[in-house]
Parts: C-alpha cells; structure tokens; sequence
C-alpha cells in the first residue's frame, strides 16, 4: 500500500520537463484553504490544467506540535490491570472494578475500598475517592481533593494481600546504559560474527523493551528535558538509536516508561486561510519524502516570481535534530529558497533559489495530506 502511494505522489512530481507556466487561484476559491498551483502569467503560451489540492483536515487539530506525539511502546497501562465489573461478585458490596484479577474495588458513598477474591475486606472505605494502579503492582490512593492531602501508596500480590509503602521515589542513577555483546551466524560462515549493542536497565534482572525491537540498540543517552520539545512531563528522558533510526524512552516516576519515535523532520504549511505546523515523525516517511524531493526537477523558463503576499507555500526541515539540517521553502509558483546549514566542526551555512515546476508544490501539499497524516490520524 505504501509503494502504490509512493508511485501515485512521484507521478505527480516527475511532470517537471512538460509543464512552466503558472496558474492562478479562481477568485471564487479565494480566501479558502483549496487552491490550484500557482498563479498565472502572461508568459504562459498555453492554458495548462491543473489539479487543485487542499488544506490537511489533521492539522487544524494540531495546536502544539509535540516531539513526543507518536508513541510505539508502553510498559505499564492502567487498562491492562483494570476491569469493569458487569455482574456484582458478592451480596452487599457494590463492586466497581476489578485489580489485577485479585482486588475489587467497591464503594460506600463517596469512599472506595478493597476486597479480595473471596470478599473479605482488606481495605475499608472510609478513607479514599480513589484507587487505582499506578504500576505493575503498586497502586496510587487518593483522598477526597478538597483535603489536598498527600496520595497514599500500596503494594498488592496475586492472592489479595495489599501493604502500605512510603511514596515511591524516582531515582535516575537506578537506570543504567549496558554495553553487551551479540552474535549472529552468517548463513554462508561457519563462524559467528559478534557486535556490540546498548540497553537500559532498571535493574540487573528488567531491561527496558526485553522481547520486542525496541533494544539492543547502537547508541542509547540521556538527554535533558529542554531538548526535546515537548509538553509531556516526565522523571528521565533518553534517546536511543537503531539502524540510521532513533526513538525517546521516557519514565515517569514509577519507572514505568514509554517509548516514542524520534521527530526527523518539520513541516509548515500554508493554504488559502489555513496554516498548519506538525512533526515528521516515523522513519519510513521520512524516507519516502526525501525521494520525493530528489525526483523534482527545475523548469527551463525563468519568470519573476509571484508579488503575492498571500501565496500559499511549504517549508519542509529535514535532519531535524541533527548537525546538517536543510530547510526549503517552496511556495505554490514554484520557487524555492533552500537554507543548508551543518553545524560542528565543518561549519557551513548555504543559501540558494532554486525555480521547481509547480506541481511539486501540489506533490508536497498531497503527501502531508495522504502520508504525513497517518501518523496522527489512528
């Protein structure tokens, strides 16, 4: 499916020898967020026909784009440990929830309290509004939030017994960077090759993503809060790297954590009345946008370009996060201002126009409606 919409968007990019003129918005689409590709001169011999496009529904949702948006793996999810209760289990308690298939959840009033399997009570409800898993076998108590008192912590096990615990605290030095060694046999070579991969560990017996993909990785750090742009809290954050792709691994402070795809890139749109900002966010994407781009080429005829201010255009940022950054600006008449800038030891920062056929600029518009938006749109 993602090969037949990579083919449908560089057809539409590959019309870059036959087609350079310009064309003109209809005054009666004016003001709106669907346009056609640029705006008409009189240089242009003949009338070209071309496809309109439109402003990206997903992006007017989009208030704050956020790094940490596109989540691919959580360790703890309070879903996972709690249940509804569709007939009550025992005479004279109105039971809520289920915990972990061993507490229930039952309510006097306001209160809440615990039972255990058999319905004998292990925690009265007197005390607390609230109850609820905060990791795996942990659960958070709160009182009534006019009280503003403090949140109560237990421990619970599979047969119902529940202990009261100080509040947890978080504690970085307890996550460890691993170097560890692995090996793979060649089909073809009797001899078994070794490499060297990163992990973190909570502890010596928890490594963090244990049995899916998301370990083993080349490269893992911490990094500070203030580099990611983000407004999701967290106790530590880390970024880890893969086979040319990265991701965020991210606790809060019970150690839980959650592991999000890096941010490659950032795109900025304006059609008509619309405008839009939002993150390249999954690698495969990325990749397909940048072929996307080399398969655009410049038109043989030059025109002044466009004095309109209200011109609809796209600055796409690739290499976000990393020392060579290229950012395009391409608006609908097809002139393009590219800004390359490396950063490090070899310094440089370029700047140059380039003239693209227009419908380059219909052919980005439509993968940040088509592609870009399955990412946010689940």
């Amino acid at each position: 499916m993602r090969a037949n919409r990579m083919a449908v968007l560089l057809m539409t990019g590959a019309m870059v020898f036959s087609l350079f003129g310009c064309s003109q918005k209809n005054d009666s689409e004016s003001g709106k967020d669907t346009a056609s590709s640029g705006k008409e001169t009189k240089a242009v011999p003949d009338k070209v026909e071309l496809k309109n496009y439109k402003f990206p529904e997903f992006l007017k949702d989009i208030k704050q784009p956020d790094v940490l948006s596109s989540p691919v793996y959580v360790s703890f999810a309070e879903s996972d440990y709690i249940t509804g209760i569709a007939e009550q289990p025992f005479e004279g308690y109105n039971c809520s929830a289920m915990i972990g298939n061993s507490l229930y959840v039952y309510e006097d009033g306001k209160f809440k309290g615990l039972l255990d399997t058999n319905g004998k009570v292990v925690l009265a409800a007197d005390t607390y509004t609230s109850i609820s898993p905060c990791s795996r076998g942990t659960l958070v108590l709160s009182r009534d939030k006019e009280l503003n008192a403090p949140d109560d912590y237990m421990t619970f096990n599979g047969l119902g017994i529940v202990t009261l615990i100080d509040q947890p605290e978080f504690k970085q030095d307890k996550i460890s960077v691993a170097q560890e060694v692995r090996s793979v046999k060649p089909e073809d070579d009797k001899h078994e090759e070794s490499y060297n991969v990163q992990n973190l560990k909570i502890s010596e017996s928890e490594v963090v993503g244990e049995g899916t993909v998301y370990c083993d990785w080349d490269k893992v750090e911490a990094v500070s809060a203030q580099s990611i742009n983000t407004l999701r809290p967290y106790s530590a954050y880390y970024r880890a790297e893969k086979n040319g792709e990265f991701y965020y691994i991210c606790f809060d402070r019970f150690y839980n954590y959650t592991i999000y795809n890096g941010a490659y890139g950032y795109v900025r749109l304006k059609v008509g009345e619309g405008y839009g900002e939002c993150y390249i966010l999954d690698y495969d994407d990325y990749t397909e946008l940048t072929k996307l781009i080399e398969s655009f080429g410049e038109t043989s005829s030059v025109k002044s370009p466009s004095k309109d201010e209200s011109l609809d255009y796209i600055q796409l940022e690739t290499g976000y996060g990393t020392e060579d950054v290229v950012s395009m600006t391409i608006s609908a008449d097809g002139y393009c201002l590219t800004d390359h800038t490396v950063t490090g030891e070899q310094q440089t920062n370029n700047k140059f126009f380039s003239i693209l056929d227009k419908e380059s600029f219909v052919s980005l518009v439509k993968w940040v409606d088509q592609v870009l938006s399955t990412e946010y749109v689940r």
